[in-house]
């Protein structure tokens, strides 16, 4: 019973959030991206997820997972610094080009 707690708890939950977080931002980015403002909601959507991203990268991500996420050339780490850029972002062409780089770094 421990075992599996162990398993699900540092293993499956931190993949799955991480997934979902994913998929989140894949639909909000591509839509920032078509978009020549973004809303005041928006950047604070932005905001948060770019530090749920940290906070996963930081303490949550399992190593072997971590290792598998760059072995398929995703690259979180290098997505957040985009995202909170992204939700500073004034000028239609910075946004799509901060978002054309979150979509690379997580390959959206």
């Amino acid at each position: 019973g421990s075992f599996g707690y162990v398993l699900v708890r540092f293993g499956l939950r931190p993949v799955i959030t991480y997934r979902r977080l994913k998929r989140r931002l894949s639909t909000f980015v591509h839509t920032a991206a078509r978009e020549e403002t973004l809303t005041d909601d928006a950047r604070e959507t932005l905001q948060r997820s770019a530090m749920e991203l940290q906070d996963l990268l930081d303490e949550m991500l399992p190593i072997w997972y971590a290792m598998t996420l760059k072995k398929r050339g995703e690259h979180p780490a290098e997505a957040v610094p985009h995202l909170q850029a992204l939700a500073n972002c004034r000028e239609p062409s910075a946004i799509s080009r901060r978002a054309s780089a979150v979509i690379q770094s997580l390959r959206l």
